[in-house]
C-alpha cells in the first residue's frame, strides 16, 4: 500500500484516471493532494476527501511524490513556480506531458530532482491505460517502484531505458488510441453503408475489437499466427487482407507511428525554445 504523500497539479483527465485507480487500490485519500486554478473541477476531489486547492505551491508543499498532469506548453512554466518548494521538500517528480524532456524539466526544478517521465494514454480512464516510464539517473530502484504502482493504478506501465524511447511509446500507445478509433468509424461507416443499423453495426465493430485484443492477452500465440487461424485460402478474409495490402496499409500505419514520433521529438525542441 503506497504511504507515500501524493500531490497531483492540474485536474484534467490524466490526474482523474490515476487517482481514481489509487482510490479504488485503497490508498487513503487523506494521502493525496490535488491542486487547479477551477474550484469547479476541484469540487470531484473534495467530495472524495482529498485535500485540494487553487495553490500549486500549497500542494507541492504537501507531497513526498509531484505528478505534473498539465499542458505540455504550461509544463515548465509550472515548475518555475514550483522551484522554490521544490528545493525545500526534494519529492520524486513525475511528468505525464507529452513532448517535454527529463532534462527540460530539471533546468527549472534543479539538477537534482528525481523525475520521472510517464506517457500513459486515454483509456486509462477506464482503468485499461498503457504507459510507458523513464526515470533520470537520480530515481533510486525504490522510487521507481513507486512510480510503476502510481501509473498502473490505471493500466500497465512498462519502463524504457532511454528517454528517446518515450516517443516510440507515444506512437505505439500514447496516441493510438485513435488510430482504433478511426479504424472503427471506417468500418461502422461501411457496414451501415452495406445495409446494418447503425446501432448494430457499432455494437459488431467494437465487440469485435474487444474480442481480439482480448483474444491476443489470453495466449501465447504470435500476431501473424493468429492473423493466418482466421484467414482461409480464397475465403472472404484473405479477399480483404490482399485489399488491404494492395492499398499499402501497411505503410501507412508505419507512416503514422513516425509522424508521431516525429511531432513529439518537434515538441520538446519547442519546449526548449520557449524557455
Amino acid at each position: 500500500m503506497i504511504q507515500a504523500k501524493l500531490g497531483f497539479i492540474g485536474a484534467g483527465n490524466m490526474n482523474r484516471a490515476i487517482i481514481d485507480g489509487l482510490l479504488s487500490a485503497g490508498v487513503n485519500p487523506q494521502h493525496i493532494a490535488v491542486s487547479n486554478r477551477s474550484e469547479q473541477k476541484l469540487g470531484y476531489f473534495a467530495d472524495r476527501g482529498l485535500t485540494t486547492s487553487t495553490s500549486n505551491t500549497e500542494v507541492a508543499a504537501l507531497a513526498d511524490v509531484l505528478i505534473l498532469g498539465v499542458k505540455p506548453a504550461q509544463l515548465l512554466d509550472v515548475a518555475q513556480e514550483l522551484k522554490a518548494t521544490c528545493s525545500i521538500t526534494k519529492p520524486l517528480v513525475i511528468s505525464v506531458a507529452a513532448g517535454v524532456l527529463t532534462e527540460q524539466i530539471a533546468e527549472v526544478l534543479g539538477a537534482d530532482t528525481p523525475i520521472v517521465r510517464a506517457m500513459p494514454n486515454t483509456p486509462s480512464t477506464i482503468g485499461e491505460g498503457a504507459a510507458g516510464l523513464f526515470a533520470n539517473s537520480l530515481v533510486n530502484d525504490a522510487q521507481r517502484e513507486l512510480a510503476k504502482t502510481i501509473i498502473q493504478a490505471c493500466g500497465i506501465a512498462v519502463w524504457v531505458e532511454q528517454e528517446s524511447l518515450i516517443d516510440a511509446v507515444i506512437a505505439v500507445a500514447g496516441s493510438a488510441p485513435a488510430y482504433f478509433f478511426y479504424i472503427l468509424e471506417t468500418m461502422v461507416d461501411e457496414a451501415e453503408k452495406l445495409g446494418l443499423d447503425p446501432k448494430d453495426a457499432k455494437a459488431l465493430a467494437v465487440q469485435t475489437c474487444l474480442g481480439a485484443a482480448r483474444l491476443v492477452q489470453s495466449t501465447e500465440t504470435d500476431l501473424a499466427t493468429l492473423r493466418n487461424n482466421v484467414t482461409s485460402p480464397g475465403g472472404t478474409t484473405q479477399a480483404a487482407l490482399a485489399s488491404f495490402r494492395a492499398s499499402g496499409l501497411d505503410e501507412t500505419l508505419r507512416a503514422g507511428m513516425q509522424a508521431a514520433v516525429a511531432r513529439a521529438q518537434e515538441m520538446a525542441a519547442e519546449a526548449a525554445r520557449g524557455r
